[in-house]
């Protein structure tokens, strides 16, 4: 059975197995412009909540949808327990190691397939062109899988890659995994191991790891630029720094700090990366230069209230989601130079160890 929930509206039925949608309506401001998916990573049974995005940042929930699979219960600790493909989502199922993939075409929020995630405790994956990866956190590894334009899945077979071990023994407690604009290249960030993996990326098959020592310490979230640039957040030296992934790994700019505390979560619009800080509740803005080196720009942009826990930039650009450990969302809307203003607060879900946050 398929389960679905119709979105552009703030109340809607959904299966029992279901969460039940919270917050409180308010007048939409305008038509429904885009959507923002949070995964509730419930032990008893993942689901995707939903909300209506507008276009002044606001956000209104629309339900709630099953993935399928069991979450943790727990938070994973990650970027990119969800992500997204033009009209597909696809997300992990810490609980019983698999990823679902979901369609968000025409009214409907729709379940379409459902396959294991390779190894133990999947976290992080990415998608391009049809191939995908996913991060397996307590594996030490990442493992393939292609989808078509429907949200079927497929195993890619042999196509499993062990990171580099962590020398001082154990996991590497590695965050995130994420293609490279081109599709050229895959990243994964090992926390443990002060170290980002690279791996080269030829007809949708992984090469073996290569790795790279961290300017900051503790490399956590991640993204890149339109222009190829990686920018890596370090939560224990609270700092970002850039890097140029190919031709050859260099550093650009080594552990910019911000002076704000566990700098976790990143993402990038634009010209602009903004770093969430969980132990001082802020966002912090840096601006890109075109030869990939970062700038300060403002070391606290906006505050989010306590609890922040990974971020989210609309597809439009014009806006900025981070999500709260409570399992609330609050939203700003992004101004000239990477500026701030705060949008609101919306609640969908109750927190079950909240994981991963997209929107389209």
């Amino acid at each position: 059975m398929r389960t679905s929930a119709v979105l552009g509206s703030a109340v809607l039925a959904v299966s029992s197995a279901v969460l039940a949608v919270g917050g409180t309506a308010h007048a939409t401001p305008g038509p429904v412009v885009g959507h923002v998916y949070q995964p509730t990573n419930d032990a008893a049974g993942n689901a995707v909540a939903v909300y209506d995005r507008y276009a002044d940042g606001s956000l209104e929930p629309a339900g709630t949808v099953a993935t399928g699979g069991l979450g943790s219960g727990s938070s994973l600790a990650s970027q990119g327990a969800i992500v997204r493909d033009g009209g597909l989502l696809f997300v992990v199922n810490a609980g019983d190691d698999t990823i679902s993939a979901l369609s968000t075409t025409g009214d409907e929020v729709v379940v379409t397939d459902r396959i294991s995630s390779g190894g133990d405790r999947p976290v992080s994956l990415t998608v391009h062109n049809g191939v995908g990866f996913v991060l397996n956190h307590d594996s030490d590894s990442i493992s393939g899988f292609a989808y078509d334009r429907s949200g079927d899945l497929r195993r890619l077979p042999g196509s499993t890659r062990d990171l580099t071990p962590n020398p001082a023994g154990g996991l590497t407690d590695a965050a995130q995994v994420q293609f490279s604009p081109n599709g050229r290249t895959l990243v994964v960030t090992e926390r443990a191991a002060n170290a980002i993996d690279t791996f080269s990326v030829r007809a949708g098959y992984a090469g073996e790891a290569t790795s790279h020592p961290s300017a900051g310490t503790v490399p956590y979230g991640f993204d890149f630029d339109r222009r190829g640039t990686l920018v890596v957040s370090e939560a224990a030296s609270g700092s970002a720094s850039s890097y140029r992934v190919a031709p050859g790994f260099r550093n650009l700019t080594e552990a910019l700090g911000n002076s704000q505390a566990a700098a976790c979560w990143l993402v990038i619009s634009g010209d602009y990366a903004w770093v969430v800080n969980a132990a001082s509740a802020s966002i912090s803005s840096y601006r890109i230069a075109n030869d990939g080196s970062l700038e300060l720009v403002d070391a606290v942009a906006a505050t989010t209230g306590a609890g922040p826990t990974d971020a989210a930039v609309a597809s439009d650009g014009g806006s900025l989601h981070v999500r709260m450990r409570d399992g609330s969302v609050s939203s700003f809307t992004i101004g000239s130079g990477g500026s701030l203003t705060s949008a609101g607060s919306d609640f969908a879900a109750a927190a079950f160890g909240i994981a991963g946050l997209v929107a389209d």
